[in-house]
């Protein structure tokens, strides 16, 4: 009987609100809606597979390297990224509206494509629990949500791994950080966040969020888990630009 219900108010709400392409927004034909983007931008929208950082994860545009030039250049506090899409084009229209439209629905796609991906990499890490990385309260509330804890709760929902949204606290409500170098982010992130509880319990974690810029702040999160006692920190992130 619940199971009847349940498909009941599925249909209503697929008829109420259809699925749309996470890039383009049209409607999806039936057999696109898995995939969560419509036939003309799934060609267009470059997944990260082959020729990427071996740190950041980020895609590489000198093929013959093996790191890129920020993960060379700069250590990182955390073990390894990954990340699922390169973001451009589509994928950019994507994740504004994820961030700043309430498009929370995303989170299953592209929770899906991470278990496709690279569900056996975090199989193979032996990650214990899942933590995204935290939105200061004051700009939650005004926002609605944090996207990285929807992204993070759907995974946790698929890979049937823990999720954490109260270890780490973001204490300072940091300037927007997309138009700021590294040097910047990294004076912006300073002290931002802090262990909210024990964290001991856990050894190997998974930080998550949305998109991967300079690493900063996969780096600065990375530094209070170490510091409660996290030994291995590994990252994912939906979208990552292209590196050099």
């Amino acid at each position: 009987m619940i199971h009847i219900i349940k498909a009941i108010i599925n249909f209503c709400l697929e008829l109420l609100y259809p699925k749309r392409c996470i890039a383009c927004e049209n409607l999806l034909l039936k057999m696109e809606k898995d995939v969560g983007f419509c036939k003309a931008c799934a060609k267009k929208i470059k997944v990260i597979r082959d020729n990427y950082c071996l740190k950041c994860g980020g895609e590489l545009i000198n093929t013959q390297a093996q790191y890129c030039r920020n993960c060379e250049k700069n250590a990182h506090a955390y073990t390894q990224n990954k990340a699922l899409f390169r973001y451009s084009g589509g994928m950019k229209n994507a994740m504004y509206r994820f961030k700043y439209s309430n498009r929370r629905c995303y989170a299953e796609d592209f929770a899906r494509h991470t278990v496709a991906s690279y569900g056996a990499w975090i199989k193979e890490k032996g990650i214990e629990a899942i933590i995204p990385v935290p939105m200061n309260e004051k700009k939650k509330k005004r926002r609605g949500y944090n996207q990285a804890e929807e992204y993070a709760r759907e995974l946790g929902k698929l890979l049937k791994i823990p999720v954490e949204t109260g270890i780490i606290r973001r204490d300072e409500d940091t300037v927007a950080m997309k138009q700021l170098n590294r040097l910047k982010r990294k004076k912006n992130l300073l002290k931002a966040f802090t262990l909210a509880k024990n964290v001991v319990q856990f050894r190997k974690v998974l930080i998550v969020d949305d998109i991967y810029t300079t690493g900063t702040t996969l780096d600065e999160v990375s530094k209070v888990l170490k510091g409660g006692g996290v030994t291995e920190v590994y990252g994912m992130c939906i979208c990552i630009g292209m590196m050099q």
